[in-house]
């Protein structure tokens, strides 16, 4: 089902008050998929229990996807469903490496510096602007990048709040941007954040350790293939979601 649009975010995001809005304007009950596959070579996105995936937000475009991922009850319109721990919602982004294959994994001791400059920050702002985003902190866990990040900017979406916990790695030949992003008016601890942003990339590393075979392909929904210019620019970095 489609969450009734005007709501959409901050049903996903948990809220109690606009889950039984959009319950009430007659939801249909339908189950919300807890994963789904997007590019062409069938990337594998799901999230920690709690959280499902918005088909009306799913992208696929060939070699990059996006994926947003809610709380299931809203989701699915069902009140009795399995509802996150934490008010935020998931995104997912996975795109092609540059032509000349370079990894994220090979590069991790660039990504500070890369992520601190104006072109970095810039990268990172929803409106261009460097000078809107903060970098809080960034950290090297096992093979991923880590960043805690502020984007002031006039594009950021209502209702999210400003900071934001993201995770960058490689998963096959591709690369993954995870994002968790908390509610505005509900805090949301930086610990708890980063332990739904580390569950989060848990859930995706295991749910595609087959990926080079492109297991069970036949038995997950698929994304819907949307035509038109690619979600990513050119480059390594370009590449990464937002």
């Amino acid at each position: 089902m489609r969450i009734c649009e005007a709501l959409r975010i901050a049903a996903l995001l948990g809220s109690s008050t606009f889950l039984a809005a959009c319950v009430s304007l007659g939801g249909g009950g339908d189950a919300a998929p807890r994963e789904v596959q997007v590019t062409a070579d069938a990337v594998t996105i799901t999230g920690p229990r709690g959280f499902c995936v918005d088909p009306s937000s799913t992208r696929s475009e060939g070699d990059t996807g996006f994926v947003l991922l809610g709380n299931c009850a809203a989701i699915s319109g069902r009140a009795r469903a399995a509802q996150p721990d934490v008010p935020a919602v998931l995104t997912a982004a996975v795109a092609a490496r540059s032509a000349d294959g370079g990894s994220l994994t090979g590069n991790l001791d660039a990504l500070d510096g890369f992520f601190r400059s104006d072109a970095g920050r810039g990268l990172l702002s929803r409106s261009a602007d460097p000078d809107s985003v903060t970098i809080l902190e960034t950290r090297v866990a096992g093979q991923m990048f880590l960043l805690h990040a502020r984007d002031t900017s006039a594009g950021a979406v209502a209702g999210v709040a400003q900071d934001y916990w993201r995770a960058y790695m490689d998963l096959g030949p591709r690369l993954a941007t995870l994002s968790v992003l908390a509610l505005a008016d509900q805090g949301v601890s930086d610990q708890d954040a980063l332990a739904t942003l580390t569950a989060f990339a848990g859930a995706v590393q295991s749910a595609n350790s087959g990926f080079a075979a492109g297991a069970n392909a036949a038995d997950l929904p698929q994304a819907d293939t949307q035509g038109g210019g690619g979600l990513f620019q050119g480059g390594l970095f370009q590449r990464i979601f937002r």
